[in-house]
């Protein structure tokens, strides 16, 4: 049979292993930010798919765990900070793998400015209510957490998942407490029932597709695991592990939640507090201390979100970097073996551009749509990687289920949700989502040739 050696890039060019598996797995449960992510997208799907809301985001989490469980199989034989752009580049060549880059990089970037956002405005709701609806002062504090967090993963990566851990326990532990009392709290049944939205929402496939490609954004986030492989220390198998597990629990933490939300608020309740679901909670609830506990786990949930999406995409352009895709600086340790060419430059562009929000009235509304397209760049990603296990694994008769069969059950599954919220999707996200495909081309065309040394798998002949 067909026997793949693995070859790791150049150790002066690696990170310093420092991670275990607990480590992992809180990164990875920490970045999809439950509580973010139910403020942020909750609202949005169950606008689109009324109370199957959370049935959408179990279908869509089902197909990520296929998507998990090839990052897992990858993790395990090619460690590597660039996760998916190399395990595309190991096994379809210089110019496809750039272009897995372009995607990486255009998903990912947007994710962060996605998040600075309401982390300026939830800090400001806390510290100072009357200036958290200014644009300007919105994006002055989240370009001061940007900053902050790039400061933070130079610290170093270990103490960084530590402060994660506690981080990510408060918002689950006030998660949780809101989801009971949604269900036992007197008062918060009789608060619902005095709602006047009581209409509900029709589901439809377009709506229910439409709610899985929006369930991509809830769900994101267990990938960071991959990402630090090259500095998980022992076990390979621990960065994959770490993944799938951080996938696993926060979703069943989020269904659980959704469903008992939607049992508190209503689902026309949920469609005009989009904005932010979990204020509607909070105030379903009867504000006060429910308010205050709320706001504060989202704002922390936010923050872990922003410094884990920019360990993310940091170590990513890294390890761009280190093969050339990227200017080569980029790929470069100091003196304590930190990527910090490649955190400054993350941090230097999402700042300015951070920045640049507050002169605009509607530059949230507009990241908005940009953030609906790029879901698409992401699912894309997520699609390549796992066609890139089938390939990895199609030789090798013991791996044939979690290496190609799953796989390549949520590449198809995944590929045809992006291909249904395409068609049904408006006209600017629509142009943004195309926009960003046919310039990847151009990117992976001028890039792909410049690509040199790095991850590779070599083949041979062999007998069983």
């Amino acid at each position: 049979m067909a026997v793949a050696v693995t070859v790791r890039p150049e150790s002066q060019h690696r990170l310093p292993q420092v991670l275990r598996f607990f480590d992992v797995t809180v990164l990875a449960s920490a970045s999809m930010g439950p509580a973010y992510s139910l403020a942020s997208t909750m609202g949005p799907m169950v606008a689109v798919a009324g109370a199957a809301a959370p049935l959408a985001l179990a279908s869509l989490s089902g197909i990520m765990l296929c998507v998990a469980v090839s990052f897992s199989m990858l993790s395990r034989v090619a460690p590597n900070a660039g996760s998916s752009y190399s395990w595309i580049r190991m096994e379809f060549g210089n110019a496809i793998g750039a272009y897995g880059a372009w995607l990486l990089i255009l998903s990912n970037f947007f994710a962060t400015m996605a998040i600075a956002v309401p982390a300026g405005s939830y800090t400001l709701e806390l510290i100072a209510p009357a200036d958290a609806a200014s644009p300007v002062w919105v994006a002055g504090v989240g370009a001061v957490w940007i900053v902050a967090s790039t400061i933070l993963l130079y610290v170093g990566l270990r103490p960084t998942a530590l402060i994660t851990f506690f981080a990510l326990l408060f918002e689950l532990v006030v998660l949780c407490a809101a989801a009971v009392a949604a269900y036992v709290v007197p008062h918060a049944g009789a608060v619902a029932a005095a709602n006047p939205a009581h209409a509900g929402i029709p589901m439809t496939f377009a709506g229910f597709v439409t709610a899985m490609t929006l369930g991509i954004w809830m769900s994101d986030g267990w990938e960071v695991s991959a990402s630090t492989g090259e500095e998980v220390k022992g076990d390979t198998r621990a960065a994959g592990r770490g993944g799938i597990v951080g996938l696993v629990v926060t979703t069943v933490i989020l269904i659980g939640c959704m469903t008992a939300f939607l049992h508190l608020g209503t689902p026309k309740g949920f469609a005009d507090n989009a904005a932010d679901s979990l204020e509607y909670v909070s105030r379903l609830l009867g504000g006060g201390a429910w308010r205050l506990a709320i706001v504060s786990a989202v704002m922390i949930s936010t923050l872990s979100t922003l410094w884990t999406t920019i360990l993310y995409l940091s170590r990513s352009v890294f390890a761009m970097g280190r093969d050339g895709v990227l200017p080569r600086v980029l790929g470069t340790l100091d003196g304590r073996n930190e990527p910090l060419w490649a955190l400054g430059a993350v941090a230097v562009l999402t700042t300015i551009c951070q920045l640049i929000t507050g002169f605009s009235p509607s530059a949230n509304q507009q990241l908005n749509t940009v953030v609906t397209a790029s879901s698409v760049f992401l699912g894309l990603l997520f699609v390549l990687s796992a066609m890139a296990s089938v390939r990895r694994f199609l030789a090798e008769r013991s791996a044939l289920l979690p290496g190609v069969i799953v796989p390549a059950i949520g590449a198809l599954a995944l590929l045809g949700v992006i291909v249904v919220t395409i068609r049904f999707e408006d006209r600017p996200t629509q142009l943004y989502a195309w926009g960003g495909v046919l310039l990847g081309i151009v990117f992976a065309l001028w890039r792909g040739r410049k690509i040199h040394g790095g991850l590779r798998a070599v083949r041979g002949a062999g007998a069983e």
